[in-house]
C-alpha cells in the first residue's frame, strides 16, 4: 500500500503538458508522475553504475586484462597486509566462537 507523499510546485503550462501526456497514455496524473519518475531514476542510477570507455581506453583495458603487468612491491605489500588483516579477523571470530562453547 502506498503511503508516502511527494509534492512539488509547477506552473500552469508545465501542468497542462504533463496532464496531456498522462491522458495520452491513459493514466491519471499521479500514476503518470510516479511511473515516469521511477523510469527516469532507474536510468540515472544505471548511468551511475556504468562505465563508458572510448575505443582507445577499452583496448588498453582489455590489453591489461589479457597481459597483466607483474606485481610490484607495493602490490605485494598490500596483499600481504590484506592477508594479515583477514587472518586476524578470522582468528578473532574463531576465538569468540570457542569461548561460547
Amino acid at each position: 500500500m502506498k503511503q508516502d507523499r511527494i509534492e512539488f510546485r509547477t506552473n500552469n503550462e508545465e501542468r497542462q503538458q504533463i496532464e496531456a501526456a498522462a491522458n495520452y497514455i491513459g493514466v491519471n496524473l499521479s500514476t503518470f508522475l510516479r511511473i515516469t519518475a521511477l523510469e527516469r531514476s532507474a536510468e540515472i542510477l544505471k548511468q551511475k553504475d556504468s562505465l563508458i570507455l572510448s575505443d582507445h581506453d577499452r583496448n588498453a583495458f582489455l590489453k591489461a586484462l589479457e597481459n597483466p603487468p607483474k606485481p610490484n612491491k607495493a602490490l605485494k605489500d598490500a596483499l600481504k597486509e590484506y592477508r594479515n588483516l583477514t587472518e586476524e579477523k578470522r582468528s578473532n571470530a574463531n576465538n569468540k566462537i570457542n569461548r561460547r562453547r
